[in-house]
């Protein structure tokens, strides 16, 4: 893999950018990754990197394929219908891009399990739909210096922010939210367009922690409303009594 040129075939027209080039696309594929959630957001980010040639990717989730999820989860095809959606995940992506390594882990992110997703990674997405296992990773990567892109849709509406140890995280911003106050995307409806927003934000993101790079969203966070089509970034500051403290 080292002496690979990479000016040519699969990564030629992103190796030409210039922040990633030939040095850059080498860290790339050495990279690990997790993708906490394989929905909507998880679609986003498991293609995205994939494509862009990252040495593997585990993807946890213990969800099966349903016919509402067409709609937005670009993974899934009708024919998976029924199918665990990392085993579907697996079979799209490995025909993607064979070069990466695909893991999967068909489960529940817990307090119990979490050490699955930051096992022998260098960042993890955070593609999931409820708060309470979001805390659980944020804090797993907080103690154990791992980057955390956190990523949240609903309706025409998205946010987005990176977590790295010494920064804002998202229990100092959201640890009054209670998943079972929180609308579902059964009463919100959601727009494929914000998932795509969102996820791509996470993935440019990642791009910059795989080259070396500073992220750009640590303690802001960003807003985005296709509904109004407006942008907007919101400064953060740590909570004095959040958990992250205890790991500055």
């Amino acid at each position: 893999m080292a002496n690979k040129d990479f000016s040519s075939g699969r990564y030629s027209r992103f190796v030409i950018l210039p922040s990633i080039g030939e040095k850059g696309m080498k860290k790339i594929r050495k990279a690990r990754a997790t993708i906490v959630g394989a929905g909507g957001l998880g679609s986003v980010s498991a293609v995205q990197l994939t494509a862009l040639g990252i040495g593997s990717l585990r993807i946890i989730d213990k969800d099966i394929v349903e016919l509402s999820n067409l709609q937005r989860q670009m993974l899934y095809r009708e024919k998976d219908i029924g199918k665990p959606k990392v085993l579907a995940a697996k079979e799209f992506l490995n025909e993607l891009n064979p070069e990466v390594t695909i893991e999967i882990v068909q489960e529940e992110i817990t307090k119990e399990n979490v050490s699955r997703a930051i096992k022998n990674v260098d960042f993890v997405v955070d593609a999931l739909d409820h708060f309470t296992p979001r805390f659980v990773v944020n804090e797993a990567c907080l103690r154990e210096n791992i980057p955390f892109l956190f990523g949240a849709v609903s309706g025409l509406n998205g946010n987005t922010m990176t977590i790295t140890r010494g920064s804002t995280c998202i229990q100092c911003l959201f640890k009054h939210v209670e998943n079972k106050k929180l609308p579902t995307t059964k009463e919100t409806g959601i727009h494929p367009s914000i998932i795509q927003i969102i996820g791509s934000l996470q993935i440019a993101e990642a791009t910059r922690i795989m080259v070396n790079e500073k992220p750009q969203l640590l303690n802001k966070l960003l807003f985005c409303d296709i509904g109004s089509m407006q942008f907007e970034t919101i400064n953060v500051i740590n909570n004095p009594n959040c958990i992250c403290q205890k790991y500055h």
